[in-house]
């Protein structure tokens, strides 16, 4: 099965969706006491970028409500997010999309964003796993990925098949990406996979394709799949992939590890074209969230749409987790088995 590819002017509404909460969401504050958590919080999913990037994001008209440290200062980034340590994504391959920079050097963009992630881990080695960034669809994608291995083996891998326009129905795009699954195994790179690639038939066909293509016949893998699987908030969409995933999850070669983050799905506020989630969704999120199992889902903010207090009040206020269940799913960091 083959996808009609969107149009152009359609693909740019969907990625802009996706960046901009990114960009402009502010931190929300109430009154409540923060959580009472006092071992150590990991944050799976904490954006970062250079000034660089920030930018370029302005030159194409993309907002930002807060100063460039705010999304770029590994240190305002820390103290702002409050976790003791964080899985820092970068958002390099932004630059081999046309629709996000006109330049002819996008490749050489895309490797100065990673070596930015890869210097900004120096200051803090003990706090950061680096997540550097790659279009698996680039012909310079393996290269990319091994160059940074060489400058730090801790590196983490963030791929995102909504802006590098990834349809695993297409059988090329699929090989590729096994190619850089394949890589990041054998290197052991946990990825970070913004899996949901904008396509209005995304779901079930992508799911078998990742079961029975990609993750078939390759060495053990780390793979943290975003936001529960698509864009972030709680619908449709969401349930059906968590329902693909649960129907053929028996099919998947036990060794690998697979964990779904859940970062920008208990969404208690819009979120630039993602709308917050209703009484009866935050309950239909606690199903699935059981029907997953806790030790399937891992903790992540997308900071800076929320910081780590915020978000476990709303997973503890509107999601109804307990303190032992928060605990647990931060507990699911694949930094605990390093």
């Amino acid at each position: 099965m083959k996808y009609v590819i969107i149009s152009e002017i359609k693909l740019k509404a969907c990625i802009i969706l996706l960046l901009i909460a990114i960009v402009a969401c502010g931190q929300q504050k109430d009154s409540d006491s923060g959580p009472s958590l006092e071992k150590t919080i990991y944050d799976d999913h904490v954006h970062i970028m250079s000034t660089t990037l920030i930018s370029e994001w302005k030159k194409i008209g993309i907002n930002f409500s807060k100063s460039d440290a705010y999304y770029a200062d590994v240190d305002t980034i820390l103290a702002l997010d409050k976790a003791n340590k964080v899985n820092l994504i970068g958002m390099g391959y932004v630059f081999l999309n046309r629709d996000y920079y006109q330049g002819d050097d996008g490749y050489e963009m895309m490797k100065q964003e990673n070596d930015y992630i890869l210097s900004v881990f120096q200051k803090h080695p003990d706090m950061i796993v680096p997540y550097i960034a790659v279009d698996p669809l680039n012909s310079n994608a393996s290269s990319e990925i091994d160059r940074c291995y060489s400058k730090n083996p801790k590196v983490g891998l963030k791929l995102h098949f909504n802006v590098s326009q990834v349809y695993l129905t297409e059988p090329e795009h699929a090989s590729k990406v096994k190619t850089i699954f394949k890589k990041a195994a054998e290197l052991n790179i946990p990825i970070l996979l913004h899996f949901d690639n904008g396509h209005p038939k995304f779901g079930h066909p992508d799911v078998q394709i990742l079961i029975d293509t990609i993750l078939k016949d390759i060495e053990p893998v780390k793979l943290q799949i975003a936001h529960f699987g698509t864009s972030g908030g709680f619908n449709q969409k969401t349930k059906n992939v968590i329902d693909a995933y649960l129907e053929m999850k028996s099919k998947i070669t036990s060794y690998h590890h697979i964990v779904f983050d859940i970062s920008a799905v208990a969404l208690d506020k819009d979120s630039e074209g993602v709308s917050k989630l209703s009484d009866e969704e935050f309950s239909e999120l606690k199903d699935y969230v059981h029907k997953l199992g806790f030790k399937y889902i891992t903790f992540g903010t997308d900071y800076p749409l929320y910081d780590t207090e915020g978000y476990i009040k709303v997973l503890k206020k509107k999601v109804g987790f307990t303190e032992n269940q928060i605990e647990m799913i931060i507990a699911n960091n694949f930094k605990n088995e390093n």
